[in-house]
C-alpha cells in the first residue's frame, strides 16, 4: 500500500484549523405538518405533538430535520454513504458500511456520524459533529383537521367503465412558525479514529491482532496467541475487519491524511480531513441552512427557509440561542424577542471585543433591536468563523 501515514501537520494547516470556530444557528421558519406520525382509526394521518401547560404544539423530529438537511446537501453534490446489514435472522439492522466508506470519502459519515458493529463483538461509533434540536411550533395546535379523497383517480376509473369508489381519509393540519437550532463542533468534524484492542480473550483463549496494508486496503487480522494454543494448530488466522479505499492514495491525500498506530496495546487508525476540504464542508452545511432545506411530507412540497436567523461563533458547540428566542405580538404582527438574552451568554466568541453574532430577518419577521453591534453581512460572518466565501 502506498505510504499514507503522517503524524505531523504543517504550521500553515495547524493555523487554518485554529482559526475555525464552533458554530450555533437558530432559525425560525414557517411550515405545515412537516412530520407525520401514526394513523389514527385507520384513516386519519396525525402529526407529531407535544403537550405543555399552555397548549399542544406540533414538532418535527431531529431525525426528520437531519433527513431534510442531508437531502438538500445531496442535491448540492454530496454522496450517500454505503450501507449494509448487520446481525442475523430477524435481528438484522441497517448500518453505515465503514468497510467501504470513511470520513475522507464520505461527507455524510463525517458530518452526521455512525455506528458500525463488527461480528457482534465490538462497535466503532462516531458522534455527529452536527447537533440538531427538534423543530417545535411557536403557535399552539388547535385541532385542525382536513378531509381528503382521491376523486380524480376514481373519476378516471369510472370513465373507463370500472366500478371504482373513493377512498376518503383525513389529516391533522397545522400551519405555524417553527424554531430549530443547529450546532457544528469544528474540532470533531474532519477527525475520526478507529481503535481495535491488540489482544482479546474469547472462549478462554487469547487472540492477537495485527494490521496488514495491501494496495488500497487495510485489514485487521486475528490469530490465537501461542500461549492459548496448547499444542493445537487447527485454528489459523482470520480477517475480522477490512476497509477498502474507494479512491487511490494520491487522490485521497488531497482530501486528508491517514495515520496508523500499531503497538502492544492497540491498533489505531486516524483520519484527518485537509483544512480546505473541512472548510468547504462547513460552508456547504451553513449555506444549506441559510438558504433553506428541501422538505416534502405526505406528498406535499414544503420548505424550511429561515424567516429569521441568528448564528454565532461559540467556544462550546451548544445551541445557546434556542431557549431564549420566542415570538411576541406587536402592532398586529409577530416580532422576534429574546435576542439580548442570547448575547449575554459568555460562550460567544469575540473579535476585537465585538461578539461574533450574525442576524438576518425578513419583512415577515422583524426582531427587537439590541444594544450590541451584530454582523449583517454573511461573508463577513464566514470570515470571522475562519471561512472565506470565495477561498481558493
Amino acid at each position: 500500500m502506498e505510504e499514507a501515514v503522517r503524524t505531523e501537520q504543517s504550521p500553515e494547516e495547524k493555523g487554518n484549523q485554529i482559526k475555525l470556530k464552533n458554530i450555533t444557528i437558530t432559525i425560525i421558519f414557517e411550515g405545515s405538518a412537516l412530520n407525520r406520525d401514526e394513523n389514527l382509526a385507520g384513516n386519519i394521518l396525525s402529526i407529531k405533538k407535544l403537550r405543555r401547560k399552555d397548549g399542544t404544539y406540533s414538532f418535527i423530529s431531529k431525525t426528520a430535520i437531519r433527513h431534510y438537511l442531508f437531502s438538500t446537501l445531496v442535491r448540492n453534490g454530496w454522496k450517500e454513504a454505503d450501507v449494509c446489514l448487520s446481525g442475523s435472522g430477524d435481528k438484522k439492522v441497517v448500518q453505515f458500511d465503514i468497510a467501504k466508506d470513511d470520513i475522507l470519502t464520505s461527507p455524510e459519515l463525517d458530518a452526521f456520524g455512525y455506528m458500525y458493529t463488527i461480528g457482534g463483538e465490538m462497535a466503532i461509533t462516531r458522534k455527529s459533529p452536527i447537533g440538531i434540536t427538534k423543530a417545535i411550533s411557536l403557535e399552539p395546535y388547535e385541532g385542525d383537521m382536513a378531509f381528503y379523497c382521491n376523486h380524480d383517480l376514481v373519476q378516471r376509473a369510472i370513465n373507463k367503465g370500472e366500478d371504482a369508489k373513493p377512498n376518503p381519509f383525513s389529516k391533522e393540519e397545522h400551519v405555524s412558525f417553527y424554531k430549530v437550532s443547529f450546532t457544528i463542533d469544528v474540532e470533531r468534524l474532519g477527525k475520526d479514529e478507529w481503535v481495535f484492542p491488540k489482544k482479546v480473550e474469547r472462549n478462554n483463549k487469547v487472540y492477537t491482532r495485527k494490521l496488514v496494508e495491501d494496495n488500497n486496503k487495510i485489514q485487521i487480522i486475528e490469530s490465537p496467541s501461542q500461549e492459548s494454543l496448547r499444542g493445537r494448530s487447527d485454528e489459523g488466522e482470520r480477517t475480522i475487519f477490512e476497509h477498502t479505499f474507494k479512491e487511490n492514495i494520491s487522490d485521497l491525500k488531497r482530501k486528508g491524511e491517514l495515520g496508523i498506530v500499531d503497538d502492544d496495546r492497540k491498533i489505531k487508525i486516524d483520519f484527518i480531513l485537509s483544512p480546505n476540504e473541512k472548510k468547504e464542508r462547513i460552508k456547504q452545511i451553513l449555506e444549506a441552512i441559510r438558504n433553506g432545506l428541501h422538505a416534502q411530507s405526505s406528498g406535499e412540497a414544503n420548505s424550511i427557509i429561515p424567516l429569521f436567523m441568528i448564528a454565532g461563533a461559540v467556544k462550546i458547540p451548544s445551541p445557546i440561542s434556542h431557549p431564549y428566542i420566542y415570538l411576541a405580538r406587536e402592532d398586529g404582527s409577530y416580532i422576534v424577542c429574546g435576542i439580548q438574552d442570547c448575547l449575554n451568554n459568555e460562550w460567544i466568541e469575540k473579535d476585537n471585543e465585538e461578539k461574533i453574532i450574525y442576524i438576518c430577518s425578513s419583512e415577515k419577521l422583524k426582531y427587537q433591536k439590541v444594544q450590541e453591534k451584530v454582523i449583517q453581512d454573511w461573508n463577513d460572518f464566514l470570515e470571522k468563523l475562519g471561512i472565506k466565501k470565495n477561498e481558493e
